[in-house]
């Protein structure tokens, strides 16, 4: 019979779960999968972070829950969305290496295609297939970020208080568009403080 603290000789549920996990991820397969993504994803840095998270925990390389964590943080550096969850995710699962190739794999699409596009839509921009495609992929964006938007929101503890904040918020950017990085700062501060005072 094992004495408490002795080996049992059965590894842990923690150890039995990382061994199920594949290896992590190299720098260069964090480059190939966030170029991927970037290339073909249509609508900016808040189309592409579900499209991320799910090519994520699709390879086992991170959970759903895992990955909101880490976009919350990302949340605090400057940048684009898709750029600041490339940097802290690539960090996390490859370090500093992985956070340059995720981070070079964003980028280097849309520069790319900047280029192209614009020369592109200077000859062809008025042709009706041209005009029908960029019209249909613009209808698809909303639906991405209100997907985001949901799963963001359902892990969130809610309250009555919190939920009034955040339809208030989103009625104050949405009325003074002119004012939206002053009134989103005010807010932030003014959430933040609430927030601890509600936990105090």
């Amino acid at each position: 019979m094992p004495i408490l603290g002795e080996d049992s000789g059965r590894p842990a549920a923690g150890q039995e779960a990382r061994a199920a996990l594949p290896r992590e991820p190299s720098p260069g397969e964090l480059f190939r999968v966030f170029f991927g993504i970037s290339a073909v994803t249509v609508g900016g840095g808040y189309a592409m972070v579900p499209v991320i998270g799910r090519a994520l925990e699709k390879r086992r390389w991170l959970d759903e829950d895992e990955f909101y964590r880490l976009f919350a943080r990302a949340q605090s550096f400057p940048g684009p969305n898709a750029f600041t969850i490339a940097l802290v995710a690539g960090g996390r699962l490859a370090g500093t290496r992985g956070a340059a190739a995720a981070a070079a794999g964003v980028v280097l699409p849309p520069f790319g295609a900047l280029l192209l596009v614009g020369a592109a839509l200077g000859r062809f921009g008025q042709l009706a297939p041209v005009r029908s495609f960029l019209a249909g992929a613009g209808a698809t964006v909303p639906g991405l970020v209100a997907a985001m938007i949901w799963k963001i929101a359902r892990k969130r503890s809610w309250t009555a208080a919190r939920a009034a904040a955040t339809l208030g918020l989103a009625a104050a950017l949405a009325l003074l568009p002119g004012l939206t990085l002053p009134v989103f700062l005010g807010a932030a501060t003014i959430l933040y403080l609430a927030e601890r005072r509600w936990k105090s």
